[in-house]
């Protein structure tokens, strides 16, 4: 089976038309007699342009990484925010048919200077766009910062960039959204400066449609923006498990060009119901200044 970099994330109309959007299938052995000698017919379908065939060809049973690449510069492939459904559809001598469909979603290039993310799918860390068609591989290394800190020297950013963190994760204040904008502003602008990545925080206020929306639209277009965090620990503080996926399909109707992340706390609560709601999966482990007293398991 061929693995995809991109695999389940979208695809830029700024990226190279020569690449191949690859659709996996694995045809297993049918039951009550020997097939692996059979051929198969192959279809790739782009449904919503009344079932036209894209590309197509033939497998074998139990074969694995047959690519069958269609193009995106066909006049129905055309850039969109709505997610298109292509389907793969196989049939055998006899007759019989499978099939098998998902969506591609094939984006326009944002209206402004914008930065694209997406998420490596095979060897980890995002890979971002700024200004056309490269692609910049960012393993995302940092911590979470408080804005006491930045504020108490000037200078504690660029110190921060020069131990080689490379995005900026600012806490906020509780209460509302938790940020004096114009303070952060100062600080994002800063960080664009020094080649400093954003990953912005919505811990308090994720929840609340409005201020969700008043963030994502100050913030979306930002040159340096990479990613989006909501739920901080939403487990270990009982968070409605809903709350993660409404929080998620509202920031994608607003910004479908960066991922979205969260936080979990605990072993298994609600996991399944939490992670729903995100792109990325993160995990708290303090492996600094850490008491094992408390936890023999971890001595």
């Amino acid at each position: 089976m061929k693995a995809s970099r991109i695999r389940g994330q979208p695809w830029n109309s700024g990226s190279s038309v020569s690449h191949q959007i690859d659709f996996d299938a694995h045809i297993i052995q049918v039951a009550g007699g020997n097939n692996n000698n059979e051929i198969l017919t192959v279809k790739v379908i782009h449904k919503d342009s009344g079932a036209e065939i894209i590309s197509h060809g033939t497998i074998k049973f139990n074969e694995t990484g047959k690519e069958f690449p269609f193009p995106l510069t066909k006049p129905h492939m055309k850039a969109s925010q709505t997610p298109q459904t292509i389907t793969l559809e196989l049939t055998k001598v006899d007759g019989k048919k499978f099939s098998a469909s998902t969506t591609l979603s094939y984006l326009p290039n944002p209206r402004s200077r914008q930065s694209i993310t997406r998420i490596d799918s095979i060897y980890g860390g995002l890979q971002v766009r700024t200004n056309g068609p490269a692609w910049e591989t960012v393993f995302p290394y940092s911590f979470y910062i408080s804005g006491g800190w930045l504020n108490y020297d000037p200078g504690n950013l660029k110190r921060f960039r020069d131990l080689g963190f490379n995005v900026l994760h600012i806490v906020p204040g509780g209460g509302g959204m938790g940020y004096d904008f114009d303070q952060l502003d100062a600080w994002f602008e800063e960080a664009e400066q020094l080649g400093l990545w954003i990953m912005y925080d919505m811990r308090h206020s994720f929840q609340n449609p409005e201020y969700v929306r008043y963030q994502v639209e100050r913030y979306k277009s930002r040159k340096n923006m990479l990613l989006w965090y909501t739920a901080d620990e939403p487990d270990g503080h009982e968070i409605p498990p809903s709350s993660t996926s409404r929080a998620y399909t509202h920031i994608k109707s607003l910004d479908l060009y960066h991922p979205i992340s969260l936080c979990l706390n605990c072993q298994n609560y609600h996991f399944q119901a939490y992670t729903a709601g995100t792109d990325i999966i993160m995990t708290d482990t303090y492996p600094v200044g850490v008491n094992t007293s408390f936890s023999n398991k971890y001595q």
